[in-house]
């Protein structure tokens, strides 16, 4: 048990993988307690199917979320044990209704929506990726959610039309969601399930990644038990990696902060130091005046020696 691996895609602005099936594995895993070996791979090249997460267990090799929920099922591993039958039963149709309402909105806010994925998605996986599979991945990926929102809503249909139907449809799915949830801390009781780590795989980006348009985030964010459901998950299992992010954007603003103060100063000192240049000219000239050096310059001024005395001076120099 000792030598499970997990490849996962990295983490991002307070996440612990940038990825939606990464983060249900991940969550799922740190809910049972497995312990595992967790990598951030930069190459999907050789994954089985190109993408990630994979979890291998010796000769196992498992690349998707129900197959990685069965295999440590059959170690004893399990978060649904706790469920009745009816409750498991619910669990696996909410699961199937996130996919068909939710899942298509996630992959246009992600994937498909043009500023969302120049500004936000493509850097996020391109970062993630080694040279020159940066800039073959997150294209390949962009290609499949446009080629799966084509098949659902067709290839000519305006994508505005699309992007208000596809939003519509997740927002009436996770009003759905809040009712199920209530005040309650989990979805069935107050364990986990798997269940519990999916929804918190899908709404955990869509809170926290910074969308140009953040249609779908928002909202999520308009719904206090879904926002304390993502916060209370994230704090009992991925705290290191909030606090962490937590740490380094502190820093950062700390270190912006002082830039801009040096460029907000920068006009001040620059003004007080002409002040103090001619408050010193002035200063000078009237310590001249009484001193009576201009004079003494105005009688050398018509003198035969005035320029070899100047001579004199510079060859002593």
């Amino acid at each position: 048990m000792s030598n499970i691996q997990l490849d996962i895609w990295r983490g991002e602005w307070g996440l612990a993988s940038i990825d939606l099936e990464c983060l249900k594995v991940l969550t799922y895993m740190k809910f049972i307690g497995v312990p595992v070996k967790v990598h951030e791979a930069n190459n999907p090249y050789f994954a089985p199917k190109g993408r990630l997460p994979v979890m291998r267990d010796g000769r196992h090799v498992l690349t998707t979320f129900e197959e990685v929920v069965d295999h440590l099922k059959s170690l004893h591993y399990s978060t649904d044990v706790h469920l009745n039958t009816n409750q498991a039963a619910e669990a696996s149709a909410f699961t199937q209704y996130l996919r068909e309402k939710l899942y298509p909105a996630y992959e246009y806010a992600w994937w498909v929506d043009e500023k969302n994925y120049t500004e936000l998605t493509r850097p996020a996986y391109a970062k993630a990726l080694r040279i020159p599979f940066n800039f073959y991945y997150p294209g390949k990926y962009q290609n499949v959610a446009k080629e799966m929102i084509d098949a659902l809503y067709g290839e000519n249909t305006d994508l505005k039309e699309i992007e208000k139907t596809i939003y519509q449809e997740a927002e009436k799915c996770l009003a759905t969601l809040s009712d199920r949830l209530g005040e309650s801390e989990y979805f069935f009781g107050n364990r986990p399930s798997s269940f519990d780590a999916i929804v918190f795989a899908y709404l955990a980006p869509l809170v926290k990644a910074p969308f140009p348009n953040s249609t779908l985030g928002n909202h999520v964010k308009g719904i206090p038990n879904l926002t304390r459901f993502v916060g209370r998950i994230n704090q009992k299992n991925f705290r290191q990696v909030t606090d962490e992010y937590n740490r380094q954007n502190s820093k950062k603003q700390s270190t912006g902060t002082q830039a801009d103060r040096a460029a907000a100063n920068f006009p001040n000192q620059t003004r007080n130091k002409i002040l103090a240049a001619i408050f010193a000219a002035f200063a000078m000239t009237g310590y001249a005046f009484a001193s009576g050096m201009f004079q003494e310059l105005k009688d050398f001024e018509h003198s035969r020696d005035y320029s070899e005395m100047f001579e004199n001076e510079e060859d002593d120099n």
